[in-house]
């Protein structure tokens, strides 16, 4: 061969050598179809009779980005929800929200409560929710359900940890709760949340109500989020835009494997199950950006944009329920709850059979400005909003007097009759409440696309996004925050039960007030079902009070070893992102190694001037106030041996 085509063949190999290389995307091999999800048949009459478990699972801007036809995709980024609701009861939710604002979307679900009834803008769970509230959590906890609400952001935003307990759930796993190593890009992992729900129902014999919300695929969406892409999009937008796109259905992918984890768990359980899948709001994509330049809409003035931009999926499976059950659903997310309970044959209230009869006549509820164009009767609204209002107000009338208080009336009532004039979002005070409305917003209330709550994870995980065992959560903690005895902060609902036991018993909490009895935990709940309730059920924040089993090594020498270190390494459980060690009443650099184990190298001054050494572990969150704390376990420091 002539030298000229040699040399040519040489430059265009190298040519296409570097083309190689410098592509990101590596095709994944072609992907294997979703598993055959059949309902289980073998059931006895005496299992069919069992109260079902009922799972909400609310997946943090879930939308099928497969609607924008001018995109193409490598794979199918949701397969198992594609695959689902082929065979099972789906449909949309016409979600009040968009790009943001998880928390409102969750109050109408769990409560029935709307948010077209409250100021524009508001967040209920900061501003309304500050008394016990009837809610389905209340309701069947009523009829001997276990209530457990989980998300992955802090206890404290919007309020959750109080929020929740004022619903009726008896465990809310937050943040703080789970482990450096499953966070996902700079979120928990949606596999994360499922593996918890499924360990909480694992443990109760009984039958369950569970209500999850997801992190991982929240708002942001530009590339570089996730540390690999799996998914290539093609398309005729700016690469900067497909970048964004990719993303999302990266995350996208990662909800639906989540969900298929979770069916396929419960598939195989002889227990009756309804799971509910459902996003929140749709994506806010970066100021639309995918939304306009895919041409999937015109702008904010779309004349479709309620319709397009406000309708989330929505999938219900069954593992009894027969297959003639199917349905294709539309309704507002406040109609969801009624719904569930009605599929389920639990018992409702007055309020959600009114709601159950409304969503027949009714079933969505959108801006005032498109009545006329739905056809919505003003009549039925009006209903709605003063039953919820006269509802809401005699709720905050009992808690001011005591508990003593019921709605059975406003329940029972005529709707004609209920209280027009009552400001039923009426809290007298507007103050908002320090809070999470954690699982609420399962992490975003930020609305279309506030970036700081990206950042405020990783600043209280302490570790960094590919799984890395970094320190726990505010290590550096001062001291005079932290103060296990006693804080008494309101918001710090883990004193009322950070002295319970993961199994729920209870044991001496760091104040010696954690006893589940206590005031804060004793008040008369207004049920869901227009009565009044004996007591809230004893509410307990993560797993409880961290355990120490042992201490190693169980003695120290003074001045430590020969270069002046001394490491100890505590063993027990739980401990997660917001386990730290504790010193002599002192935080401690802390490393997370599992679930069972944390460990801490100490200074020399530690091992120098002291004969023994108080060690425990104290739970804390993102502001350094302590949720739990262990029990003291005593070191001794001895002198070394010549």
């Amino acid at each position: 061969m002539p030298l000229f085509f040699r040399l040519t063949a040489l430059t265009c190999g190298l040519f296409l050598l570097i083309l190689l290389q410098a592509s990101a995307y590596i095709r994944p091999p072609i992907p294997l179809p979703p598993p055959e999800i059949e309902i289980q048949t073998e059931w006895s009459p005496e299992e069919l009779q069992k109260p079902p478990n009922i799972i909400i699972l609310l997946s943090e801007a879930f939308w099928d980005i497969t609607q924008i036809k001018s995109l193409q995709f490598s794979e199918d980024p949701a397969p198992m929800f594609h695959a689902l609701q082929e065979k099972f009861t789906h449909g949309t939710l016409l979600s009040p929200m968009f790009g943001g604002g998880t928390a409102n979307v969750e109050l109408e679900v769990l409560t029935g409560h709307s948010m077209r009834f409250f100021p524009e803008d508001s967040t209920p769970y900061e501003q309304y929710i500050k008394q016990p509230t009837a809610s389905l959590a209340s309701l069947l906890a009523g009829q001997g359900y276990k209530t457990t609400a989980i998300s992955p952001f802090y206890h404290w935003f919007f309020n959750s940890s109080e929020v929740y307990k004022h619903l009726g759930f008896s465990r809310f796993i937050s943040l703080e709760y789970f482990n450096p190593d499953e966070y996902v890009g700079p979120y928990i992992g949606d596999h994360a949340v499922v593996r918890r729900i499924i360990e909480e129902s694992e443990r109760n014999p009984g039958p369950d109500f569970i209500f999850a919300n997801t992190m991982e695929n929240h708002y942001h969406y530009w590339p570089g989020k996730f540390k690999k892409n799996h998914i290539e999009v093609k398309s005729n937008m700016s690469n900067a835009v497909t970048g964004i796109a990719e993303t999302y259905a990266q995350g996208l992918s990662g909800a639906d494997r989540a969900l298929q984890e979770l069916i396929m768990h419960f598939s195989r359980v002889k227990e009756p199950t309804i799971i509910v899948f459902f996003g929140d709001h749709l994506p806010s994509l970066e100021k639309l950006l995918v939304y306009k330049e895919s041409k999937y809409i015109s702008g904010e003035d779309d004349p479709d944009f309620l319709e397009k931009m406000h309708n989330t999926p929505v999938v219900v499976w069954s593992n009894y329920l027969p297959k003639e059950a199917k349905e294709e659903l539309h309704m507002s997310p406040s109609f969801l709850g009624p719904y569930i309970l009605n599929l389920a044959k639990r018992p409702g209230s007055p309020y959600t059979d009114f709601l159950s009869d409304l969503y027949r006549k009714m079933p969505v509820l959108p801006p005032k400005t498109y009545y006329e164009a739905m056809n919505i009767d003003v009549n039925l609204v009006q209903q709605y909003e003063d039953r919820q209002k006269a509802i809401l107000k005699l709720e905050k009338q009992a808690a001011a007097s005591g508990g003593s208080a019921s709605v059975a009336g406003v329940d029972a009532a005529d709707s004609g009759d209920s209280v027009a004039g009552s400001d039923g979002a009426d809290s007298g005070d507007r103050n908002s409440a320090t809070g999470m409305a954690g699982t609420a917003d399962s992490s975003t209330s930020d609305a279309a696309g506030s970036s700081d709550a990206s950042n405020s994870v990783v600043d209280t995980g302490g570790t960094s996004s590919d799984g890395s065992s970094a320190t726990g959560m505010n290590g550096t903690t001062d001291s005079s925050t932290s103060d296990a005895a006693g804080s008494s902060d309101a918001s710090n609902s883990a004193v009322d039960t950070g002295g319970t036991g993961s199994d729920g018993s209870s044991a001496t909490g760091m104040a010696g007030t954690a006893d589940s009895s206590d005031a804060s935990n004793s008040a008369v709940d207004t049920d869901a079902t227009g009565g009044t309730m004996k007591g809230t059920p004893p509410f307990i924040l993560g797993y409880g009070e961290p355990l120490i089993e042992r201490v190693s090594p169980d003695t120290l020498t003074v001045g430590g070893d020969v270069f002046g270190r001394s490491q100890l390494t505590v063993h027990g459980g739980r401990y997660g992102l917001g386990s730290t060690v504790f010193i002599n009443g002192e935080p401690q650099q802390t490393t997370w190694q599992s679930e069972s184990s944390l460990s801490v190298n100490l200074p020399k001054s530690l091992t120098t001037n002291a004969a023994t050494l108080d060690v425990q572990v104290r739970v804390l969150d993102s502001k350094n106030r302590v949720l739990a704390a262990s029990r003291i376990v005593k070191v001794p420091v001895l002198e070394k041996k010549h």
